[in-house]
Formats: C-alpha cells, sequence, structure tokens
C-alpha cells in the first residue's frame, strides 16, 4: 500500500494532501476572492468557479503564519471536503509523490489530542519530510462555523 500525495508549501515547510482529495489547482491570481463578514478569520472568502460558489480557506492564517500577499506562485487547491469543492490558499504547490508505507510514519498519541489534530503522519522521502494533512478534519471547526452563519 502506498499513498500519493500533492506537495505545497508554506513558510518553506513542505505539507501533502492525499491526491484522492485533490479536485484541481488553480492559479489564485486568475481568481477574485470575496470576503465573507461574520466567518471564521481561516476563511479567506468565496469565489465563482464554473458558476458554482467555492469557500476558500488561507492555511497561512490556519496555521497561524505571518500572512502574505498573493503571488504568482499562490495556489488554490481544490479539495473535495464535507461534500463541497473546498479551497486552500498556499504559497506554492511544489510535487506530486508516492510514498510507500514504510516512507510514512505515523503521527504519535501525545500529538493528536482532541479532534483538532489533522496531522496524519510525516513522509520521509529522501532528506524531506512532509507533513501530511487530514482535509475533512483540518476544516471541521469551520464548517461547522460557517453552518451557523447559514442558519442565522
Amino acid at each position: 500500500m502506498s499513498v500519493q500525495l500533492v506537495v505545497f508549501e508554506l513558510d518553506n515547510k513542505e505539507y501533502g494532501i492525499d491526491v484522492l482529495a485533490v479536485n484541481g489547482i488553480l492559479r489564485a491570481r486568475k481568481y477574485k476572492v470575496q470576503n465573507l463578514p461574520g466567518t471564521d478569520k481561516s476563511i479567506e472568502g468565496m469565489i465563482n468557479l464554473r458558476g458554482n460558489v467555492n469557500y476558500i480557506f488561507n492555511l497561512r492564517t490556519k496555521f497561524d503564519l505571518i500572512n502574505k500577499e498573493i503571488s504568482n506562485e499562490s495556489k488554490f487547491i481544490m479539495l473535495n471536503v464535507n461534500e463541497s469543492a473546498t479551497g486552500c490558499l498556499v504559497d506554492e504547490v511544489t510535487d506530486i509523490v508516492k510514498l510507500k508505507d514504510e516512507e510514512v510514519q505515523l503521527v504519535p498519541s501525545f500529538l493528536s489530542v482532541g479532534n483538532e489534530n489533522f496531522i496524519t503522519g510525516i513522509g520521509k522521502l529522501e532528506d524531506r519530510m512532509i507533513i501530511i494533512l487530514d482535509p475533512q478534519k483540518m476544516f471541521a471547526q469551520e464548517y461547522a462555523n460557517l453552518q451557523d452563519v447559514a442558519v442565522k
């Protein structure tokens, strides 16, 4: 068994999401992001993609990193999360890699406290370490908050 990941950078660190969860990769500069007042800070806003509203999450904000202007390398990684297309704003998509089971180390239990943990493992590829993320868990809280806003 192996896992194939879309690898991206935030603050010069590598993260990966299972390619099966990825619906596409878009150049962030090509889309106008409309803000959503009253929502979580990690929600950058929404875009109109092929006639559908897609929510965009800023992973720099989500991971408490210094905010950065959208550059030519910035991308939206479009994901299938919670039965809707969701985008993640990342600094740059760098790679697609395939890891064997022995190249993935599971996260120790002391890092898995509560429901907040969305890191599923660490990929080890030569001298690289790739933090593997679970998009369903990563956006669970924001989607719950968006549902609350929609109900009000």
